[in-house]
């Protein structure tokens, strides 16, 4: 069921009550990549077991989450990958979201039937560049085969996305021409350092973020992030991380985000007082380039300013997922 009415009216409600609707939850530390940019990862680390994650599902239900992102270190790597998105997809008679986060390396063309089955609805494929760099090993060079057969396979929509920075940057329109024929949505991510703030700036980004956007047909914080890639970190906009935005790590905390770890709870013990507490203003906020956050803090906390484009997309995941079946 994906996007219906039943997930819009509950996603209208998110607006005034005090639950959650986003969660980010981290199937595994491990990654069998180290890409220079991301401290999100602990090369060989234990992997949860697979009903201490679908426990973790249950309670995010409860507390009221709509829409899933899974994600690592690599997700791919948990064997009970596949289990795990079709329990996220039990709740709610399926009127959720559930999402991949992948480098694609350990994409087959079985595994990609499996995920079909389960309800996938997203997978967002981590590629940065046309060859690999010093800062990512995630190419076209190396992973156009696994992309042709998602196209083929993938009953879900698939989105590529980009980490932009030094490395990257040149390359990009031609990037985007090498895979033009494939059917995907795209996007890019401004590269951070610790802590959430904005790595990289100059008038290169600029352009590239004027002719493609963030997020196709999503730029809720576009004119923020034109003035952070000059500079400016002055714009006021308050964060619902901890709040309408939960990311759980691996231990089965929350956190407020992947990069701020300082404010931690046990899944198990988060009720609605403690969300109505992270409802404020962060420290963190000034220079913030975490996407995520940003388009949920947007979403939900401009409900007239992105009435419109958030209607848009609801009705076009709907229009694609009635044409899955």
């Amino acid at each position: 069921m994906a996007v219906d009415f039943r997930f819009v009216l509950t996603g209208a409600k998110r607006v005034f009550d005090s639950r959650p609707m986003y969660a980010q939850v981290v199937v595994t530390d491990d990654c069998n990549l180290a890409c220079a940019y991301c401290d999100e990862y602990h090369a060989q680390a234990p992997l949860p077991p697979l009903d201490e994650l679908q426990r973790r599902v249950d309670l995010l239900d409860r507390l009221g989450v709509q829409v899933y992102d899974f994600l690592g270190g690599e997700p791919l790597l948990h064997p009970g990958i596949v289990d795990l998105i079709r329990h996220a997809k039990s709740k709610r008679g399926g009127s959720n979201l559930a999402t991949i986060i992948t480098n694609g390396f350990l994409l087959k063309e079985e595994g990609v039937r499996e995920l079909n089955a389960a309800g996938l609805d997203f997978m967002q494929v981590s590629v940065d560049s046309i060859e690999p760099t010093h800062f990512s090993q995630k190419a076209l060079k190396t992973l156009m085969s696994r992309l042709q057969m998602l196209a083929k396979e993938a009953r879900f929509q698939v989105e590529v996305q980009t980490v932009l920075n030094e490395a990257t940057r040149g390359s990009y329109q031609q990037f985007r021409e090498l895979l033009k024929g494939l059917p995907f949505a795209f996007g890019f991510s401004i590269m951070h350092g610790r802590g959430g703030r904005i790595a990289i700036q100059g008038e290169e980004y600029l352009s590239l973020l004027e002719k493609y956007g963030v997020f196709e047909g999503v730029n809720f914080y576009g004119q923020h992030l034109r003035e952070m890639l000059t500079g400016d970190f002055s714009r006021p906009w308050k964060c619902l991380a901890g709040c309408k935005f939960l990311y759980i790590n691996g231990k089965g905390e929350a956190q407020w985000c992947g990069q701020q770890r300082e404010c931690r709870r046990r899944l198990e013990d988060i009720d609605l007082a403690w969300l109505r507490s992270n409802r404020q203003h962060k420290s963190c906020e000034p220079g913030c380039a975490l996407g995520c956050v940003r388009l949920i803090s947007a979403t939900l906390g401009e409900p007239l300013k992105t009435m419109g484009a958030s209607l848009a997309l609801a009705m076009g995941l709907g229009r694609k997922a009635a044409s899955r079946k």
